[in-house]
C-alpha cells in the first residue's frame, strides 16, 4: 500500500523545464512592482558573476539560453532547468544553483534568467 501511495509523489518532482518556464512566467508577472524590482537587484549580481566567470571559462562565443529556478521561502535555489546546451548556459545553470534570491511571496516561486549575446555582439 505505501508503495501505492508514494508512487505519485515520485510523478510530480517531474517537472519539465516547459512547466517550470510557465510557472516562472506566471509567478514573476503576479509580483507588485516593488517586489519585481527587489527580484531584478537580486538577480543583477548572480548575471554579473556568472556571465564574468562563464565568459572568462568558455569565451566570448555567441548564445540564448534560459535557466528556470526554483525558490523556496527564503529565496534559496531548490532546482534549475535549463533551455540552451552552450557551455556559458551550463556555466550560469551550475552558478545560479548556489544563489540565493530575494524572498518571495510563496514557495516554491519560481524565476528565470533569459540571456542572449549575439555573434553581431561581439567584436574580434
Amino acid at each position: 500500500m505505501l508503495l501505492l501511495i508514494a508512487a505519485p509523489a515520485a510523478f510530480a518532482t517531474d517537472v519539465t523545464f516547459f512547466d517550470a518556464k510557465v510557472w516562472a512566467d506566471r509567478d514573476e508577472k503576479s509580483l507588485s512592482a516593488e517586489q519585481q524590482l527587489a527580484l531584478a537587484q537580486s538577480q543583477a549580481p548572480v548575471v554579473q558573476a556568472a556571465m564574468s566567470s562563464c565568459l572568462v571559462a568558455n569565451g566570448p562565443d555567441p548564445f540564448s539560453f534560459v535557466v528556470v529556478v526554483e525558490l523556496d521561502s527564503a529565496g534559496k535555489v531548490l532546482r534549475t532547468w535549463r533551455r540552451g546546451d552552450s557551455q556559458v548556459a551550463v556555466c550560469f545553470q551550475s552558478m545560479a544553483a548556489k544563489a540565493t534570491l530575494f524572498s518571495p511571496p510563496k514557495s516554491p516561486f519560481y524565476s528565470s534568467f533569459e540571456m542572449n549575446l549575439p555573434a553581431s555582439a561581439i567584436s574580434h
